[in-house]
């Protein structure tokens, strides 16, 4: 049962926490000019004798019904603007020191480690896909095996996974499948939900951790420049380590498509692009030394 409800809070959790830091900031901004109950007038001492009469318990309710709503608003704006500007700042020389750039990296890795897995499957039982391997490693050996030859290749694929694995990576072009395993993302999460698979779950709550951190910085970094404006620029210094909900949001994000990756190693779903690697011609990357992993 608890398990059925956490979703459900996780949806809640967010346009809340996110609802009432923005009220917060609203309040610390403004809250000192609106007069005491002796001297309010109009709808102010209207809104007073209504929270008189309501009570304690009514006017949370009232409360949090209104930070719910300012959250539901203010949360997709605030992830979108994160996001677009994570995007500029990547076309800008700073670009490798982004969590955006960071997460590019980290999943087009996992995706090319799935592909490359499968081909190197495929490599141990498709003849004629090994043979054009084995053509090219002997035309282009690598420096510290120009000696190896076609029959001594053939046969160190088909005893070694690592052999195959690496084979794959210098010889076979596969960023064109992963580029599609990629944009082919949000089917593969409806295909995981389909079948109930935990992955799914799994994905779903590490999203909702990365939105909720990431969402939470728009409205903290309210709170300290109205409270540096107001009290003191001491509370300024803490905007820079705000920056760092957006780094462990990226992550948590990061983890949620690694697990997406996980599935399609595990088989728990099947996707067009990795499904066509069992039958189609793969294109050969050009005759010339591919640069190390890493590198």
């Amino acid at each position: 049962m608890l398990a059925t409800l956490l979703p459900g809070v996780r949806e809640i959790r967010t346009p809340l926490a996110v609802g009432y830091t923005w009220l917060l900031a609203l309040w610390l901004a403004v809250g000192h000019r609106i007069p005491d109950t002796d001297r309010a007038s109009g709808v102010v001492a209207d809104v007073y004798r209504l929270a008189h009469a309501a009570g304690f318990v009514a006017v949370g309710i009232a409360v949090s019904v209104g930070a719910y709503i300012v959250g539901v608003i203010a949360t997709p704006i605030g992830l979108s603007i994160t996001y677009a500007s994570g995007k500029l700042i990547r076309r800008t020389p700073v670009a490798s020191i982004t969590p955006g750039h960071r997460r590019e990296m980290k999943v087009t890795e996992a995706l090319g480690y799935v592909v490359e897995t499968r081909l190197a499957d495929r490599l141990s039982e498709d003849d004629a896909f090994r043979g054009r391997v084995v053509e090219r490693l002997t035309a282009d050996p690598p420096p510290d095996a120009v000696s190896v030859t076609s029959a001594e290749w053939d046969d160190e694929l088909l005893g070694n996974l690592w052999t195959r694995r690496w084979a794959v990576y210098r010889t076979v072009h596969v960023e064109n499948v992963v580029e599609q395993l990629q944009a082919d993302r949000y089917r593969i999460m409806w295909r995981l939900r389909g079948v109930s698979d935990p992955i799914a779950l799994e994905h779903d709550r590490l999203q909702a951790e990365g939105d909720f951190r990431i969402a939470m910085f728009g409205p903290l970094s309210a709170v300290c420049i109205v409270t540096g404006i107001r009290w003191s620029p001491w509370f300024l210094l803490a905007l820079p380590l705000l920056v760092i909900l957006i780094y462990v949001g990226v992550a948590a994000r990061t983890e949620a498509e690694q697990s997406l990756a996980a599935a399609l190693a595990s088989g728990s779903v099947v996707d067009p692009a990795l499904a066509r690697l069992d039958a189609q011609a793969m294109p050969l990357r050009p005759a010339q030394t591919p640069p190390e992993p890493g590198e």
